[in-house]
């Protein structure tokens, strides 16, 4: 199985525990990387057979409006659900990263694989 992975997708969204995270959307960045199967996808060489990276970005940025979570690891279990039952693949894999969520830390994230 090969994969394909977009990285460094960057969004605002309402997260975490303290009562200011619930009022003020703050920068996250994700990386997803997808199974795929590059031959077949190239047999056809259209669209319609692969993964959309414009959906798969679409699809990100509704998320993360319509849903907000205390947790960055409910986020991204969430997030890698969603994603696989919206395009085809049999495995999705998502590192989320939360930067400032610590002042003695560059970042935090939490990386996570779903798969059918």
């Amino acid at each position: 199985m090969d994969t394909i992975t977009l990285s460094d997708i960057s969004f605002s969204t309402l997260i975490g525990i303290h009562a200011w995270e619930q009022r003020i959307p703050q920068k996250l960045r994700l990386d997803i990387t997808f199974q795929t199967d590059a031959a077949q996808i190239a047999k056809s060489d259209t669209i319609e057979n692969a993964i959309d990276y414009e959906r798969v970005v679409k699809a990100v940025f509704a998320f993360a409006t319509a849903n907000h979570f205390h947790l960055i690891e409910t986020f991204a279990d969430q997030l890698a659900r969603h994603l696989l039952g919206s395009f085809p693949t049999t495995m999705v894999a998502l590192t989320l990263h939360k930067p400032g969520a610590l002042k003695e830390a560059k970042d935090v994230m939490i990386q996570v694989k779903r798969s059918q």
